[in-house]
């Protein structure tokens, strides 16, 4: 277990960093927001005008990654009754967002 979470922390300093680093703008105006899609899925909502990229863990350390546009986007082939936490990164401070979801 503890084995995990070490992969989950590299995982993250690693997309992270760079990201603060190098990303530049205008403040984002909200972060994105998650919920439960039908089976397996994971729903972010992007605000207007703004991108993120999110990589995410279930509870059987399955790994996903999408980036997202303004809208609704999705993350798919979790396990059934899992609980996700996700990991998001844009180019607008406040950089980052996490959260976390139980799917269906």
């Amino acid at each position: 277990m503890k084995n995990k979470f070490a992969v989950r922390s590299a995982v993250v300093a690693a997309v992270i960093a760079p990201t603060l680093v190098f990303a530049g703008g205008t403040p984002a105006t909200a972060a994105p927001t998650l919920s439960a899609g039908i089976s397996g899925q994971v729903k972010v909502d992007v605000p207007t005008g703004e991108s993120w990229t999110c990589f995410a863990f279930d509870s059987n350390f399955t790994f996903k990654t999408g980036a997202f546009a303004a809208g609704l986007g999705t993350l798919d082939g979790f396990a059934k009754g899992s609980n996700v936490t996700a990991f998001c990164f844009g180019n607008m401070a406040p950089f980052f967002f996490s959260g976390s979801v139980k799917v269906t």
